[in-house]
């Protein structure tokens, strides 16, 4: 019998750090839970957090939508489903991207809940440690922590008022090189970036797109904003130039 459970059995205290794998040693506390613990304080009013207003949703229609829902497809909804997603929300989610340019297909779908998911499947796939990605300065924290979970070294590169600068991704990738490290991918948020706002050019991405395809650099997209423009059209996802 293991240690671990001699010690529930016989009620001795529980240090379980001593069985931590070694990944844990590096874990930080999510930076993104540290800023709701705050915004959440009632004499605070935080515009940190990106939280929607949700007084202003139509809660009488949503509840009447899912009371349907669990009416007419009740057992479906309520049960396990597909790992890659509900087959008509993987099409109608690539109705979505085509309005940012995207030709795709629902095979090529996989629903995450939310990018944080994504970003740690991502990581768990490419990522070994030490590898190096190259992010936006500054970059989204949730991603940051995921990689790093990962063991990547981080390495930021430099933006402007414009956003990611071109001649910055082409300094920072000799350096990298130069040292002997290996890049696996740049992540980067084109549209309003998080958390400086920033919209990034059309010819920008071009530039971006093509340093990338040389250096055979491949592209971690996140563009969870890129419909909210208000004043303006935004230009169409990256991923629109490579589909």
């Amino acid at each position: 019998m293991s240690e671990l459970v001699n010690r529930y059995q016989t009620g001795a205290p529980q240090n379980l750090e001593q069985h931590f794998a070694v990944r844990a040693a590096g874990m930080q506390a999510s930076e993104i839970r540290s800023l709701f613990a705050v915004a959440s304080r009632p004499e605070i009013v935080s515009l940190a957090g990106g939280m929607p207003n949700l007084s202003a949703l139509p809660m009488d229609m949503m509840a009447s939508v899912i009371q349907d829902l669990v009416m007419t497809n009740g057992a479906e909804a309520l049960q396990y489903g597909s790992g890659q997603g509900h087959p008509l929300l993987r099409e109608q989610i690539c109705d979505v991207m085509a309005l940012e340019g995207i030709r795709a297909n629902p095979d090529d779908i996989i629903v995450t809940t939310g990018s944080q998911q994504a970003l740690d499947l991502i990581s768990r796939i490419f990522i070994d440690p030490g590898d190096v990605v190259l992010v936006e300065a500054p970059s989204y924290v949730g991603a940051l922590g995921t990689f790093r979970q990962y063991e990547a070294q981080v390495v930021h590169v430099a933006m402007d008022d414009q956003g990611l600068i071109p001649q910055a991704l082409r300094e920072a990738i000799t350096s990298v090189r130069a040292s002997g490290r290996k890049i696996k991918f740049l992540y980067i948020i084109p549209n309003y970036q998080n958390p400086t706002g920033v919209l990034l050019p059309a010819d920008r991405r071009t530039e971006i797109l093509e340093i990338c395809r040389a250096e055979q650099i491949f592209v971690v997209e996140d563009n969870p904003y890129g419909l909210l423009g208000f004043d303006r059209p935004s230009p169409n996802a990256m991923r629109a130039e490579d589909s």
